[in-house]
This record gives structure tokens, C-alpha cells and sequence, in this order.
């Protein structure tokens, strides 16, 4: 990461309130605000076009195309919420291309990771015959700003060392 003194500072307030409060608000109202997504692309867009210029504007245009159009596919086949496609498009502002591609992975894996614990630990622990006669258990549902907030920190923290 090529920041330092107080774009750093800023940039890296900037993300932390972002995805902080995007993260409780999934976990707690499974709901991210249209109004916190489009703040956090607002104040984005500014950063990149404040610290890093024209070129920074088109390394953030092409980081939400990449971050918003991969998960609105993903919501579009029913993969996903719409505030999650939103969340993804503003974070992506902030990260640029590269750092946005490497959140996705990521936060993916560990979206699958998050699932399969929670599906495993929802599991009856009986036998199969008495399985049949249990309720349909509804689909687990992670909130995913919690994973995307994760892998955001992750890779920064690895970039900063």
C-alpha cells in the first residue's frame, strides 16, 4: 500500500467506519441501509479523486463495476442480498481493482466457510429415521458484511505489513 501519513489515516478511517457499521447493522437488522452505501461511495469517490486524481477516479469506475457487477450477478440468480451488492459497489470505490478482486475471493471463502459452520452446528443429531419427521429447517443466511469486513482488514493488514 502506497499510503501514508494522512491519506493513510484517512483512508483507513474511512474503511473502518464503513465496514464496522455496515457489519453490525447486517448482524443485527440483516439490512444494510441504502443510505450507508451510498455515503460510503460518496466519501469514496471524493478520496480517490482528492489523493489519487483522474487516474484514481478510473481505478475506482472499474473497481465497482468489478465489485457491484459481480455481486449483482450473484443476486440477480438468487445468491445474495441487494444491500450486499450496494455494500460491495461502495467498497470497492475505496480499494480499486486489484485489492477489490482479492476482497471478493476472500470474503467468498469465507462466506462458505461461515455457512457450512452454521449449517453443521444446526444439524439434529439423530438418526436418519427420525430426520424424516423433523420441520424443513429454512436456508442459513449469513450476513455477508461480516466476511467482507474480515477479508477488507485482512488484506489491508497483509498490504501494510
Amino acid at each position: 500500500m502506497s499510503r501514508t501519513g494522512l491519506e493513510l489515516w484517512l483512508f483507513l478511517s474511512g474503511i473502518a467506519v464503513f465496514t464496522l457499521t455496515a457489519a453490525i447493522l447486517d448482524l443485527r437488522h440483516r439490512r444494510i441501509p441504502n443510505g450507508l452505501s451510498v455515503a460510503g461511495l460518496a466519501v469514496g469517490i471524493l478520496f480517490r479523486g482528492a489523493t489519487d486524481g483522474l487516474a484514481g477516479l478510473g481505478d475506482a469506475a472499474g473497481a465497482f463495476a468489478i465489485g457491484f457487477g459481480t455481486l449483482l450477478v450473484l443476486w440477480v440468480i438468487g445468491g445474495g442480498g441487494g444491500g450486499d451488492v450496494k455494500l460491495m459497489g461502495a467498497l470497492s470505490v475505496w480499494l480499486g481493482c486489484r485489492q477489490t478482486v482479492h476482497v471478493l475471493i476472500l470474503s467468498a471463502a469465507l462466506a462458505f466457510v461461515f455457512t457450512a459452520a452454521r449449517t453443521m452446528l444446526r444439524r439434529p443429531l439423530s438418526s436418519s429415521s427420525d430426520a424424516a419427521n423433523l420441520p424443513k429447517r429454512q436456508p442459513v443466511v449469513v450476513a455477508f458484511a461480516i466476511p467482507l469486513a474480515i477479508a477488507t482488514w485482512t488484506l489491508i493488514g497483509i498490504d501494510l505489513l
